[in-house]
């Protein structure tokens, strides 16, 4: 959610003369940005034509000061992920009206609305590569905020507002998840760097395949197999919210052959599909009743996950580890 911030030309010519990347030619919103305001940049520098994408920080990073090392490691090990630009003093951040602003290289490609299953398996891919490359990071990235503690309280905040059936089922899966949270075999599955996010439009692809990965601004310490059931939620899933098992299998297979999983992870990942979809739910959820009668903030519609929810719930999603072989 935010009010997007309006750029002015000549503050914005003032900023982009702070880095060497050549003359402002032109400038427009991107349309995606929820949480922050993204622009895309267009500069010429000796007569080529090069793409950036301004950030305008609207609220903290999950990742904190550790986002631009995560994603420097990112990039010195081939992920494709956005190479942060440094100013002419070396800086990363600089400021725009008083806000935090990062710049970074655009990345070719565009969004997979309707993925195909080779798209989908591009993803597993990259969660893995991505995991490998981040296992032993030489700085820490805070804990994935969104515990069982920031459930209850988003519960708190919805239930009342959002009618009595939601309401009850966001309670019931809020102590589920809570519950499963405290098991000491969850407790022991692998954590570590997670993007938390790896929704269809923070990935980009061309007819190649995967071109770039975006907005880890969700980065946190987590449970590895977090990652895998946010992305299979928003890519795996169909209308009525069920997991498609063609399109899941194609996901954790391609993962597993870059990073093998723990049985338990697999035995575990239908909670940790509940638990991402009732974390998006609630956020969702909250921003849209602090959006309501206010233009100027935007927010995802909110019933997507709770049908997701709903489902997950009702239906035990089986995974046969031999069919990640």
């Amino acid at each position: 959610m935010n009010a997007i911030t309006n750029l002015d030309l000549l503050h914005l010519e003032a900023l982009v003369d702070r880095y060497d990347v050549g003359e402002l030619v032109r400038y427009w919103p991107a349309a995606n940005g929820i949480e922050n305001s993204n622009y895309f940049l267009a500069t010429q520098k000796q007569g080529i034509e090069r793409h950036y994408v301004l950030t305008v920080l609207e609220q903290p990073s999950n990742a904190g000061g550790s986002l631009v090392p995560l994603l420097d490691s990112c990039v010195d090990a081939g992920l494709p992920v956005p190479a942060v630009v440094r100013d002419r003093d070396g800086s990363t951040y600089s400021r725009l009206d008083g806000k935090p602003v990062l710049l970074c290289q655009r990345l070719p490609g565009q969004h997979a609305y309707n993925p195909t299953t080779r798209q989908v398996e591009a993803l597993g891919r990259f969660a893995a590569r991505f995991h490998n490359a981040t296992a032993k990071l030489a700085f820490p990235l805070p804990p994935y905020p969104r515990d069982a503690k920031w459930l209850h309280v988003q519960v708190q905040a919805c239930v009342g507002r959002v009618g009595w059936a939601a309401g009850d089922l966001m309670k019931e899966t809020a102590r589920r998840i809570a519950h499963g949270l405290e098991r000491q075999d969850v407790k022991s599955l692998p954590q570590g760097p997670i993007h938390g996010d790896l929704f269809r439009d923070n990935v980009l692809f061309n007819d190649q395949g995967l071109t770039g990965v975006l907005d880890f601004h969700h980065a946190a310490t987590g449970y590895l197999v977090y990652d895998l059931a946010v992305a299979a939620n928003d890519w795996c899933t169909d209308a009525q919210g069920a997991l498609d098992t063609e399109r899941t299998m194609a996901l954790l297979r391609a993962y597993h052959a870059i990073r093998p999983m723990q049985k338990q992870e697999l035995w575990h990942f239908p909670f940790f599909c509940l638990y991402a979809a009732l974390a998006f739910w609630l956020s969702r959820s909250t921003v849209a009743l602090q959006s309501r009668g206010k233009s100027a903030l935007r927010s995802n519609n909110p019933n997507e996950f709770q049908r997701i929810v709903a489902h997950h719930t009702s239906h035990f999603f089986y995974v046969d580890e031999r069919q990640l072989n």
